[in-house]
């Protein structure tokens, strides 16, 4: 009988081990200017507590036309909302850039924090 409780017990266990999903939240802990831009654009670059993953790039990619260029040594995306503001990152860095209008700039980037904060990795 204590045989079975114990098989029970981490049967339980690892089902409840394989059932669990970590769920892991991307947040912002910066925001800095990048370099000058052309075109009336301004560039800031937007840093995280983790890593970029093709999963999160996928995310960001539903907000506009999105692009992956998996064969580059470092893969890197790229979300183009037009009339609005350009994304880029590359996976593995913890951070990524946002050019914007400046007329825009301010609205826009809370806009991105907001659908950032709703990331919950798969």
């Amino acid at each position: 009988m204590q045989n079975y409780v114990i098989f029970f017990k981490s049967f339980l266990l690892n089902l409840q081990n394989k059932l669990t999903i970590k769920k892991e939240i991307l947040k912002i802990t910066k925001i800095e200017d990048a370099e000058a831009c052309a075109d009336g654009n301004i560039g800031k670059d937007i840093f995280f507590d983790k890593p970029i993953t093709q999963d999160f790039a996928e995310y960001l990619g539903k907000l506009g036309k999105y692009m992956f260029f998996k064969d580059l040594p470092k893969p890197y995306a790229k979300v183009i909302v037009r009339g609005y503001y350009t994304l880029k990152c590359s996976l593995g860095n913890d951070s990524m850039q946002i050019l914007v209008p400046e007329t825009i700039l301010e609205e826009i980037i809370n806009d991105l924090e907001n659908y950032i904060d709703k990331y919950i990795d798969k």
